[in-house]
């Protein structure tokens, strides 16, 4: 399979070379924890190299989730104006919201029974805009909000039946297979939830905030024949990131 880069180099050497194609890479981290911008920047180089942007929010409204993403220097709406970036907004379907734009993706009647058709129903109306040569690269923001939203074991389930679709789908459908990040913040889950994410993906980097800003950023799981789990130090200091 092809091998995929990150669009930083020193992330691409310590995950033993880079994605896999229809992987999925899982961010874990805490409460004062700014590793899930490694995940926003990951997604902003994948689109600038040409792929497409899939945000899937469970977490807050968009107006304090652009903000957020905003402080990391990621303009969602630039990019879903310029045609590389859809939201599919599962938030503000939970609680009605639309936002009357083209590149925010919203259904109606959405509750633990019906989430995952009407999630699949939405992500096959995304992609039926895009080109089959172009790649999706997706974000989850976040895990811990999906489990708020469903309850742990539910989106366990819901993860299983994911799996078994995507399976399906690289069987026969021909288009880019996917890239795919989940954000998870570990001080509002269970052991148990995180240690069945992490079963279920291929690649984990595990940030630890301290009182300085420096944290602890720690690659724990590839399956690359050349990965050592290695740990590192990262700071985002003025939107920039850097891990040395």
């Amino acid at each position: 399979m092809e091998l995929l880069s990150t669009g930083i180099e020193k992330l691409d050497m310590a995950m033993g070379g880079g994605f896999l194609e229809d992987s999925i890479l899982l961010i874990i981290y805490d409460t004062y924890s700014y590793g899930w911008a490694l995940g926003v920047r990951i997604l902003e180089n994948r689109i600038n190299m040409g792929d497409f942007g899939v945000i899937v929010n469970h977490s807050m409204p968009l107006t304090p989730l652009t903000m957020e993403l905003g402080s990391v220097g990621f303009d969602l709406h630039k990019y879903g104006k310029e045609g590389n970036l859809s939201v599919l907004e599962v938030f503000a379907s939970f609680y009605g919201i639309d936002y009357g734009l083209s590149y925010i993706y919203t259904t109606q009647g959405v509750d633990t029974a019906t989430y995952l058709p009407k999630f699949t129903e939405l992500y096959k109306k995304m992609l039926s805009g895009i080109s089959n040569e172009r790649r999706s690269v997706g974000i989850n923001i976040t895990l811990d909000g999906l489990a708020f939203l469903l309850g742990e074991k539910n989106v366990i389930k819901i993860l299983q039946r994911n799996l078994v679709e995507k399976e399906k789908a690289r069987l026969f459908e021909n288009r880019k297979r996917p890239l795919n990040i989940f954000l998870l913040n570990k001080d509002r889950v269970s052991k148990e939830f995180v240690s069945w994410v992490s079963l279920y993906s291929q690649y984990i980097i595990e940030f630890s905030s301290t009182v300085t800003g420096l944290e602890n950023m720690f690659i724990r799981k590839s399956p690359l024949p050349d990965f050592k789990p290695q740990r590192y130090e990262y700071r985002v200091k003025k939107g920039k990131i850097t891990m040395r």
